[in-house]
């Protein structure tokens, strides 16, 4: 069966795919990678004419000759051993190819799709499919006999498992009637009643898991590790001990008492905070502080003490301001970027009015760069080269190896040597060519 969805496959590819790929059509334009007309000998007028060395094209995309064959659209084709009539109705080389749809593919491989399918070992007439040399066969979708497996309907049958689906299977290490599941593998043995309970035993580990809507249980090496009776009532998990969770919390450590009433009240010893809950919050760490007044809706504000470093936000997620100070670097927002952003450290600075889209301004060691309306007006300067911009209309650039400048987004062009207009070059390009 996989190797006939193979074949079917592949000759669909076929089909779809064409022996001349649309590579062709653009190689012959100045558009191709390596083209370029306006510094190289040739005539550039398309899409009525273009030639470039041995690429030409005449009104394109309707003609076109080169070193490897010549098109005339749609009626044919030649691309090396590439050919085509009318395509995509007929396409084919030396080897294969196809006429509508027949295909063939050397000697033993050939058909007429959806139809026949025929190759050195397997034959399809549909519906009916069998292999020579396997001597097996199938009608679908009713039934089908191959090799090791037999499928008819919903039964399905190997040398190691056997189905009704979704009634009844069984397989090396499994077995399920209806909603009751067991099986085991070379790691763990498991029982469920899907979806209510399940449990599981580890062959490696001494563990064991137990698991339903109500009630839970973890075993690790003979002790409990995690015990949960009715969500609200009671949750042991590692260690730690919740009462009536998650509504009240009362977690007894070695280390550390905490007690929380949702949403009201909150305590813990461990980080040493105390907060009406939503109202106010202080949180007092060893290398770190934070007040939060009306979070997440108000204030928030960070410090920590180990490093020169604070952060502060109102509204959430520092919606209307929010400002951060991080080893000498300094980091502005108001209303999130949408108004004003700045950022300040000792070697770079940048400013932004309407994320950009008004004003920009950034300079660091090696660069500076300024611009109006986004791209409208800008300037930038790296090291000894400089560019100027008015877009669509002017754009100068200054480097050591000379000046340059176009009109209307390369219309009009001119460097050091040469240009063009209108795509009409005159001169030499930068190299000299």
């Amino acid at each position: 069966m996989k190797k006939r969805l193979l074949i079917f496959s592949g000759a669909i590819a076929l089909l779809l795919t064409g022996c001349v790929s649309g590579e062709r059509l653009a190689r012959n334009t100045p558009f191709a990678s390596g083209n370029n007309s306006f510094y190289r000998d040739g005539v550039n007028l398309f899409p009525l004419y273009y030639k470039e060395g041995k690429r030409q094209s005449i009104l394109f995309p309707l003609i076109d000759i080169d070193d490897r064959g010549f098109a005339v659209r749609p009626f044919y084709h030649r691309d090396g051993k590439e050919q085509g009539i009318l395509w995509p109705l007929c396409a084919f080389n030396d080897k294969e190819g196809w006429v509508g749809s027949y295909y063939w593919k050397g000697q033993e491989n050939f058909g007429l799709l959806p139809f026949f399918i025929h190759d050195d070992e397997f034959v399809w007439v549909f519906p009916a499919s069998w292999y020579s040399s396997e001597k097996s066969f199938g009608v679908l979708p009713l039934f089908c006999r191959y090799k090791d497996f037999f499928w008819a309907g919903n039964v399905f049958k190997t040398d190691d498992m056997f189905l009704v689906f979704p009634v009844y299977g069984r397989g090396k290490g499994w077995f399920y009637f209806l909603n009751y599941i067991q099986g085991e593998t070379s790691a763990i043995k498991y029982y469920a009643f899907f979806p209510l309970a399940s449990y599981s035993r580890s062959l490696e580990r001494p563990q064991s898991e137990f698991y339903s809507p109500l009630f839970s249980f973890e075993f690790y090496r003979g002790e409990l590790d995690m015990l949960n009776i009715g969500m609200l009532l009671y949750h042991y998990s590692y260690g730690k001990h919740h009462v009536f969770y998650p509504i009240a919390d009362a977690d007894f450590e070695k280390d550390a008492q905490q007690f929380w009433l949702w949403p009201l009240f909150k305590y813990s010893e461990n980080y040493d905070w105390f907060s009406p809950f939503f109202l106010f919050e202080y949180q007092n760490h060893k290398s770190s502080s934070c007040l939060r007044i009306f979070y997440p809706l108000l204030l928030e504000f960070e410090s920590y003490k180990d490093i020169p470093r604070h952060s502060l936000e109102i509204f959430p997620y520092g919606l209307l301001w929010k400002s951060e100070l991080k080893d000498g670097k300094y980091d502005c927002r108001v209303l999130a970027t949408l108004l004003w952003h700045s950022e300040h450290s000792p070697e770079m600075y940048d400013y932004e009015v309407l994320c950009g889209l008004l004003f920009r301004n950034r300079k660091d060691a090696d660069s500076r760069r300024f611009s109006l309306l986004y791209k409208f007006f800008s300037y930038h300067r790296f090291k000894d080269e400089v560019k100027w911009e008015f877009f669509p209309f002017i754009k100068i650039m200054e480097t050591a190896k000379g000046d340059s400048w176009s009109f209307c987004w390369r219309l009009l062009e001119k460097h050091d040597g040469g240009g063009h207009i209108f795509f009409i070059p005159w001169g030499k390009d930068e190299d000299g060519k």
